[in-house]
Protein backbone atom coordinates (compact mmCIF):
# COMPACT_ATOMS: atom_id res chain seq x y z
CA UNK A 1 0.00 0.00 0.00
CA UNK A 2 0.86 3.40 -1.15
CA UNK A 3 1.99 5.77 2.29
CA UNK A 4 1.36 9.39 1.93
CA UNK A 5 5.15 10.43 1.61
CA UNK A 6 4.93 8.11 -1.78
CA UNK A 7 1.46 9.81 -2.55
CA UNK A 8 3.00 13.28 -2.14
CA UNK A 9 6.10 12.92 -4.09
CA UNK A 10 3.90 11.28 -7.03
CA UNK A 11 1.64 14.27 -7.21
CA UNK A 12 4.60 16.66 -6.84
CA UNK A 13 6.29 14.95 -9.75
CA UNK A 14 2.90 14.52 -11.73
CA UNK A 15 2.41 18.47 -11.27
CA UNK A 16 6.01 19.56 -12.55
CA UNK A 17 5.74 17.04 -15.36
CA UNK A 18 2.02 19.10 -16.39
CA UNK A 19 3.95 22.34 -15.95
CA UNK A 20 6.66 21.14 -18.07
CA UNK A 21 4.47 20.19 -21.02
CA UNK A 22 1.83 23.97 -20.17
CA UNK A 23 4.78 26.37 -20.51
CA UNK A 24 6.02 24.39 -23.74
CA UNK A 25 2.98 24.19 -25.56
CA UNK A 26 2.13 27.95 -24.59
CA UNK A 27 5.87 29.25 -25.70
CA UNK A 28 6.17 26.24 -28.40
CA UNK A 29 9.86 26.47 -27.18
CA UNK A 30 11.63 24.29 -24.69
CA UNK A 31 14.30 27.31 -24.26
CA UNK A 32 11.52 29.95 -23.49
CA UNK A 33 9.49 27.22 -21.48
CA UNK A 34 12.71 26.79 -19.49
CA UNK A 35 13.20 30.08 -18.55
CA UNK A 36 9.92 30.97 -17.86
CA UNK A 37 10.57 27.48 -15.04
CA UNK A 38 13.98 29.17 -14.25
CA UNK A 39 14.83 25.40 -15.12
CA UNK A 40 17.70 23.92 -18.28
CA UNK A 41 15.92 22.94 -21.43
CA UNK A 42 17.26 19.45 -21.28
CA UNK A 43 15.12 18.91 -17.89
CA UNK A 44 12.61 20.35 -19.36
CA UNK A 45 12.59 18.32 -22.24
CA UNK A 46 12.99 15.37 -20.10
CA UNK A 47 9.89 15.90 -18.08
CA UNK A 48 7.56 16.32 -21.40
CA UNK A 49 9.30 13.33 -22.18
CA UNK A 50 8.14 11.45 -19.20
CA UNK A 51 4.85 12.72 -19.24
CA UNK A 52 4.14 11.12 -23.42
CA UNK A 53 5.65 8.07 -21.48
CA UNK A 54 3.23 7.89 -18.60
CA UNK A 55 0.30 9.22 -20.91
CA UNK A 56 1.82 6.25 -24.06
CA UNK A 57 0.82 8.95 -26.60
CA UNK A 58 3.06 11.69 -28.43
CA UNK A 59 1.82 15.39 -27.33
CA UNK A 60 4.88 17.37 -29.34
CA UNK A 61 6.58 17.49 -32.15
CA UNK A 62 10.12 18.40 -32.16
CA UNK A 63 12.22 19.64 -35.13
CA UNK A 64 15.20 21.43 -35.39
CA UNK A 65 13.43 24.40 -36.05
CA UNK A 66 10.16 24.10 -34.08
CA UNK A 67 7.74 22.55 -31.12
CA UNK A 68 4.41 21.67 -32.39
CA UNK A 69 1.53 20.45 -30.38
CA UNK A 70 0.07 17.62 -32.33
CA UNK A 71 -3.92 16.47 -31.66
CA UNK A 72 -3.50 14.66 -28.62
CA UNK A 73 -1.37 17.54 -27.02
CA UNK A 74 -4.12 20.49 -28.39
CA UNK A 75 -6.77 18.29 -26.37
CA UNK A 76 -4.45 17.48 -23.32
CA UNK A 77 -3.40 21.64 -23.07
CA UNK A 78 -7.48 22.35 -23.08
CA UNK A 79 -7.62 20.50 -19.62
CA UNK A 80 -4.67 20.99 -18.17
CA UNK A 81 -4.85 24.59 -18.51
CA UNK A 82 -8.33 24.41 -16.94
CA UNK A 83 -7.16 22.25 -14.17
CA UNK A 84 -3.84 24.24 -13.27
CA UNK A 85 -6.07 27.22 -13.44
CA UNK A 86 -8.64 25.58 -11.17
CA UNK A 87 -5.85 24.74 -8.56
CA UNK A 88 -4.27 28.62 -8.85
CA UNK A 89 -7.59 30.17 -7.77
CA UNK A 90 -7.98 27.31 -5.10
CA UNK A 91 -4.38 28.05 -3.45
CA UNK A 92 -5.46 31.54 -3.55
CA UNK A 93 -8.63 31.77 -2.18
CA UNK A 94 -7.02 29.60 0.57
CA UNK A 95 -4.27 32.11 0.92
CA UNK A 96 -5.92 35.24 0.92
CA UNK A 97 -8.17 34.41 3.79
CA UNK A 98 -6.56 35.69 7.04
CA UNK A 99 -3.24 35.61 5.29
CA UNK A 100 -1.12 38.53 5.34
CA UNK A 101 0.16 40.20 1.59
CA UNK A 102 3.46 38.20 0.80
CA UNK A 103 4.85 36.92 -2.18
CA UNK A 104 5.66 38.08 -5.52
CA UNK A 105 3.99 40.71 -7.05
CA UNK A 106 4.71 41.35 -10.81
CA UNK A 107 3.37 45.00 -12.30
CA UNK A 108 3.46 45.64 -15.61
CA UNK A 109 3.63 49.51 -15.93
CA UNK A 110 3.76 51.78 -19.11
CA UNK A 111 7.19 53.50 -19.68
CA UNK A 112 6.99 57.05 -18.85
CA UNK A 113 3.79 56.89 -16.22
CA UNK A 114 5.76 54.09 -14.76
CA UNK A 115 8.89 55.59 -14.31
CA UNK A 116 7.30 58.74 -13.07
CA UNK A 117 4.36 57.80 -11.03
CA UNK A 118 4.69 53.89 -10.17
CA UNK A 119 8.22 53.47 -9.39
CA UNK A 120 8.73 56.83 -7.32
CA UNK A 121 5.77 54.85 -4.84
CA UNK A 122 6.50 50.99 -5.05
CA UNK A 123 9.48 51.52 -2.19
CA UNK A 124 6.67 53.13 0.34
CA UNK A 125 4.61 49.98 -0.99
CA UNK A 126 7.16 47.79 0.55
CA UNK A 127 7.77 49.08 3.66
CA UNK A 128 4.52 49.02 4.31
CA UNK A 129 4.06 45.61 3.20
CA UNK A 130 7.73 43.79 4.03
CA UNK A 131 6.75 40.49 3.04
CA UNK A 132 5.98 41.01 -0.49
CA UNK A 133 8.72 41.18 -3.33
CA UNK A 134 7.97 43.23 -6.52
CA UNK A 135 9.22 42.75 -9.49
CA UNK A 136 8.30 45.98 -11.95
CA UNK A 137 8.14 45.36 -15.53
CA UNK A 138 8.21 48.70 -18.19
CA UNK A 139 6.45 47.93 -21.70
CA UNK A 140 4.07 50.33 -24.23
CA UNK A 141 3.06 47.00 -25.29
CA UNK A 142 0.29 44.79 -24.95
CA UNK A 143 0.92 42.48 -22.11
CA UNK A 144 -1.10 39.21 -21.88
CA UNK A 145 -1.31 38.86 -18.21
CA UNK A 146 -2.60 35.20 -17.72
CA UNK A 147 0.16 34.06 -20.14
CA UNK A 148 3.24 36.64 -18.51
CA UNK A 149 1.98 35.45 -14.84
CA UNK A 150 1.74 39.91 -14.26
CA UNK A 151 -0.35 39.82 -11.34
CA UNK A 152 -1.20 43.66 -12.19
CA UNK A 153 -1.09 45.90 -14.82
CA UNK A 154 -1.53 49.96 -15.19
CA UNK A 155 -2.80 50.90 -18.82
CA UNK A 156 -3.95 53.89 -20.02
CA UNK A 157 -6.86 55.05 -22.34
CA UNK A 158 -9.49 52.37 -23.29
CA UNK A 159 -9.93 49.11 -22.42
CA UNK A 160 -10.39 46.22 -24.93
CA UNK A 161 -9.82 42.74 -22.60
CA UNK A 162 -13.42 42.29 -21.54
CA UNK A 163 -12.27 39.48 -19.06
CA UNK A 164 -9.75 41.43 -16.51
CA UNK A 165 -11.25 43.61 -13.50
CA UNK A 166 -10.39 47.19 -13.61
CA UNK A 167 -10.07 49.55 -11.16
CA UNK A 168 -9.89 53.31 -12.49
CA UNK A 169 -7.22 55.25 -10.81
CA UNK A 170 -7.99 58.76 -12.10
CA UNK A 171 -8.50 60.47 -15.13
CA UNK A 172 -5.46 60.62 -17.76
CA UNK A 173 -5.55 64.49 -18.99
CA UNK A 174 -4.16 65.75 -22.43
CA UNK A 175 -3.53 68.80 -24.02
CA UNK A 176 -1.38 70.12 -27.35
CA UNK A 177 1.74 71.86 -25.83
CA UNK A 178 4.77 73.50 -27.13
CA UNK A 179 7.64 75.64 -26.26
CA UNK A 180 7.40 79.54 -26.09
CA UNK A 181 10.38 79.86 -28.36
CA UNK A 182 8.76 77.45 -30.80
CA UNK A 183 5.68 79.52 -31.00
CA UNK A 184 7.57 82.97 -31.16
CA UNK A 185 8.90 81.73 -34.30
CA UNK A 186 6.17 79.89 -35.52
CA UNK A 187 3.08 81.60 -34.79
CA UNK A 188 0.49 80.32 -32.63
CA UNK A 189 -2.30 78.64 -34.13
CA UNK A 190 -5.95 79.86 -34.22
CA UNK A 191 -8.25 76.94 -35.03
CA UNK A 192 -7.72 72.96 -34.99
CA UNK A 193 -7.04 73.54 -39.09
CA UNK A 194 -4.05 75.66 -38.69
CA UNK A 195 -2.29 72.91 -37.50
CA UNK A 196 -1.41 71.65 -40.26
CA UNK A 197 1.33 74.33 -41.41
CA UNK A 198 3.14 73.16 -38.09
CA UNK A 199 5.82 70.83 -36.99
CA UNK A 200 3.88 68.13 -34.90
CA UNK A 201 5.78 65.74 -32.62
CA UNK A 202 3.62 62.56 -32.74
CA UNK A 203 3.22 59.34 -30.43
CA UNK A 204 2.11 56.50 -32.81
CA UNK A 205 0.32 54.08 -30.29
CA UNK A 206 -2.94 56.56 -30.38
CA UNK A 207 -6.11 54.76 -31.01
CA UNK A 208 -7.08 57.40 -33.54
CA UNK A 209 -3.74 57.07 -35.43
CA UNK A 210 -2.02 59.80 -37.41
CA UNK A 211 -4.83 62.38 -36.48
CA UNK A 212 -5.32 64.51 -32.95
CA UNK A 213 -9.00 64.18 -31.69
CA UNK A 214 -9.97 67.42 -30.39
CA UNK A 215 -13.22 68.96 -28.57
CA UNK A 216 -15.00 72.18 -28.12
CA UNK A 217 -18.32 73.16 -26.91
CA UNK A 218 -19.79 70.18 -28.50
CA UNK A 219 -18.25 69.96 -31.83
CA UNK A 220 -15.60 67.51 -32.72
CA UNK A 221 -13.11 67.65 -35.01
CA UNK A 222 -10.54 64.46 -35.97
CA UNK A 223 -7.46 66.53 -37.71
CA UNK A 224 -5.39 64.40 -40.01
CA UNK A 225 -1.57 65.30 -39.01
CA UNK A 226 1.73 64.70 -41.28
CA UNK A 227 4.49 64.04 -38.18
CA UNK A 228 7.51 66.17 -38.70
CA UNK A 229 9.34 63.82 -35.77
CA UNK A 230 7.54 60.46 -34.35
CA UNK A 231 8.85 58.51 -31.34
CA UNK A 232 6.88 55.79 -29.04
CA UNK A 233 8.72 57.19 -26.07
CA UNK A 234 6.51 60.30 -24.76
CA UNK A 235 9.51 61.33 -22.90
CA UNK A 236 11.17 61.83 -26.20
CA UNK A 237 8.50 63.85 -27.54
CA UNK A 238 8.75 65.92 -24.27
CA UNK A 239 11.86 66.79 -24.32
CA UNK A 240 11.70 67.38 -28.24
CA UNK A 241 8.74 70.10 -27.41
CA UNK A 242 10.95 71.58 -24.36
CA UNK A 243 13.65 72.16 -27.35
CA UNK A 244 11.65 74.21 -29.88
CA UNK A 245 10.87 71.45 -32.42
CA UNK A 246 7.45 71.81 -32.74
CA UNK A 247 4.00 71.21 -30.94
CA UNK A 248 2.90 67.61 -29.70
CA UNK A 249 -0.14 66.04 -27.98
CA UNK A 250 0.99 64.90 -24.19
CA UNK A 251 -0.28 63.66 -20.67
CA UNK A 252 -0.63 66.58 -17.92
CA UNK A 253 1.31 63.74 -15.60
CA UNK A 254 4.18 64.53 -18.16
CA UNK A 255 3.82 67.84 -18.93
CA UNK A 256 2.36 68.97 -15.35
CA UNK A 257 5.92 70.52 -14.12
CA UNK A 258 7.07 71.90 -17.66
CA UNK A 259 4.17 73.85 -18.12
CA UNK A 260 4.27 75.04 -14.61
CA UNK A 261 7.51 76.52 -15.35
CA UNK A 262 6.97 78.32 -18.65
CA UNK A 263 9.33 75.42 -20.71
CA UNK A 264 5.42 74.69 -22.53
CA UNK A 265 2.58 76.43 -22.86
CA UNK A 266 -0.79 74.94 -23.98
CA UNK A 267 -1.68 75.53 -27.18
CA UNK A 268 -5.05 75.82 -28.95
CA UNK A 269 -6.40 76.33 -25.12
CA UNK A 270 -10.00 76.91 -26.03
CA UNK A 271 -9.91 73.30 -27.73
CA UNK A 272 -9.44 70.27 -25.17
CA UNK A 273 -8.68 66.36 -26.35
CA UNK A 274 -11.33 63.87 -24.50
CA UNK A 275 -10.34 62.30 -21.32
CA UNK A 276 -9.18 58.99 -21.03
CA UNK A 277 -8.82 56.69 -17.57
CA UNK A 278 -5.47 55.23 -16.09
CA UNK A 279 -6.35 51.60 -14.70
CA UNK A 280 -5.13 49.04 -12.67
CA UNK A 281 -6.23 45.45 -13.90
CA UNK A 282 -5.83 42.31 -12.74
CA UNK A 283 -7.11 38.77 -14.08
CA UNK A 284 -10.80 38.03 -13.31
CA UNK A 285 -10.71 35.25 -10.34
CA UNK A 286 -13.40 34.43 -7.57
CA UNK A 287 -10.48 35.04 -5.19
CA UNK A 288 -8.19 37.89 -5.75
CA UNK A 289 -4.96 37.29 -4.00
CA UNK A 290 -3.82 39.21 -1.10
CA UNK A 291 -1.15 40.57 -2.45
CA UNK A 292 -3.36 41.99 -5.59
CA UNK A 293 -5.49 43.74 -3.35
CA UNK A 294 -3.02 45.34 -1.45
CA UNK A 295 -1.45 46.38 -4.18
CA UNK A 296 -4.49 48.13 -6.01
CA UNK A 297 -5.72 49.45 -3.27
CA UNK A 298 -2.40 51.39 -2.67
CA UNK A 299 -2.63 52.81 -6.07
CA UNK A 300 -5.75 53.99 -5.59
CA UNK A 301 -4.85 56.14 -2.51
CA UNK A 302 -2.02 57.59 -4.11
CA UNK A 303 -3.79 58.63 -6.75
CA UNK A 304 -6.43 60.66 -5.48
CA UNK A 305 -4.38 63.70 -5.85
CA UNK A 306 -3.39 65.22 -9.00
CA UNK A 307 -0.97 63.24 -10.99
CA UNK A 308 0.79 66.55 -13.11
Amino acid sequence: MTDNNQLHTLAGDKMSLLQAFTETARRLSFVKAAAALDITTSLMSRRVRKLENLLGVQLLVRTTRRVTLTEAGEVYLTYIERILADLQEADAAATSLGARPAGLLTVSVPWIFGRLWVAPAVPDFMNENPAIRVDLRFTDHYVDLVDERIDVAVRIGELKDSSLRARRLTDNRRRLVASPRYLDRHGRPASPEQLLAHKCLHFPNLASGDRWLLERDGETQLVPISPWLRANDAAALLDASCAGAGISLLSDFITGEALQSGALETVLPGWSVPVTGIYAVYPEASYVPAKTRAFVDFLLKRSRGPLS
